[in-house]
């Protein structure tokens, strides 16, 4: 059973197209984290988590709801997470959250797919994308291979620099860059409430017509990237540019 979480796109693609490849059923979490509802999941075949990584790590408010689930029938479980830079050390952060759990952890497969977080980094061009999520489409087969056979991901080595960036910079970045108070929704606005609609952590309100964020955002991009009119900025950082989504680069 192949589980993922998406906020443009990216994660779940690589989630689609692995459990095509594994002929395996796909679940989308968000549903399950947006109503604040514990999974039951029961799987013969391994589980299968597919993640984007945010500051080289899985997202905490994921990371925290796998806590809240229960799972029976296979013991077995894999993360595949993608990432524009790096997974970091995130390999330990989940394993714990797995062992915790009472299941075998058979590993991290790490793969990088297109940029998308725009409050902090210009995008890539379109051709760019397209020749990044070929890439690691092509990796899908060899990710499946491994659950086939029943065989742990083999581990990468992590120098000092990932493990420094998943230990020490991860808190420091959500405590002091993942904040919601520059976000705003110009004249553009067309009170559509598909932000609302979006938003995992249910974080967004109406007031007046206009949205409204409530202080508990994690950056995952959904409602910026999917306002179907661009009205949505984040201070000065976001003006001008393109947003993506996954949908859009593919054409």
């Amino acid at each position: 059973m192949i589980l993922y979480f998406s906020g443009t796109g990216n994660s779940e693609y690589l989630a689609k197209s692995l459990a095509s490849e594994l002929e395996d059923e796909v679940v989308d979490l968000f549903y399950y984290i947006k109503e604040g509802r514990p999974g039951v999941f029961e799987s013969d075949s391994p589980f299968i988590l597919v993640s984007p990584t945010y500051s080289w790590r899985v997202p905490i408010f994921l990371s925290k709801y796998l806590l809240t689930c229960d799972f029976k029938g296979s013991r077995d479980f894999y993360a595949v997470m993608n990432y524009g830079d790096s997974c970091g050390n995130a390999y330990d952060y989940i394993k714990e959250d797995i062992d915790k759990l009472g299941l075998n952890f058979m590993g991290l497969y790490g793969m990088k797919m297109p940029e998308n977080y725009i409050m902090l980094f210009d995008l890539d061009n379109p051709e760019t994308n397209k020749k990044i999520i070929a890439k690691a489409k092509s990796k899908i087969s060899n990710i499946a291979k491994y659950i086939k056979n029943k065989e742990e991901f083999p581990k990468r080595k992590v120098g000092i620099v990932g493990k420094f960036q998943s230990a020490i910079i991860n808190p420091i970045f959500f405590k002091y860059i993942t904040k919601d108070k520059k976000f705003y929704a110009t004249d553009k606005c067309i009170s559509c409430g598909l932000c609302q609609k979006v938003c995992v952590l249910n974080n967004i309100s109406y007031k007046d017509g206009r949205p409204v964020w409530n202080g508990s955002c994690t950056h995952c991009v959904a409602c910026i990237s999917k306002c179907p009119v661009g009205a949505i900025e984040y201070g000065k950082k976001t003006r001008g540019k393109e947003r993506y989504l996954l949908d859009k680069t593919m054409g």
